[in-house]
């Protein structure tokens, strides 16, 4: 049923807590996972300086660790499990893009983890990819 699992980390407890569930439900299935980490393509402004390229690779360099440590995790499982670092916006490429490419069928992923103004400004990631998903969406707490 759910051959291929999509599981969007960014190093966060709610994506940790995705990855346990997924790696459950993929052992039960019989399932492969694919771990990844979307990083911001948009300029990022603090202070009147703006960082461009420095930050994706700060980005990636963080990824690498905790897809790394993620791989480890599930590997010990006898889970398959393949990871990928995307650079791009976030929310539709989990919604859409990621699905797409890697022909999943199902995306668990935690519940958000921005909270009071920064959710009322961009709204949560999780909330757009369960409104927006081209496939299943699982929401772990």
């Amino acid at each position: 049923m759910y051959e291929r699992i999509l599981v969007p980390m960014d190093g966060s407890k709610n994506a940790h807590a995705a990855l346990v569930e997924a790696t459950k439900l993929a052992q039960k299935l019989g399932s492969k996972l694919f771990i990844v980490s979307v990083a911001s393509d948009q300029t990022y402004a603090h202070y009147g300086a703006e960082f461009g390229s420095e930050i994706i690779t700060h980005f990636k360099d963080s990824a690498t660790k905790f897809l790394e440590s993620a791989v480890e995790e599930v590997k010990q499982q006898g889970v398959p499990v393949e990871t990928s670092f995307k650079v791009g916006l976030p929310k539709p490429t989990i919604a859409k893009t990621l699905p797409a490419e890697l022909h999943t069928t199902l995306t668990v992923i935690g519940r958000s983890g921005v909270h009071g103004l920064g959710k009322a400004i961009m709204g949560s990631t999780t909330n757009y990819v369960v409104q927006n998903s081209e496939t299943s969406v699982l929401v772990v707490d």
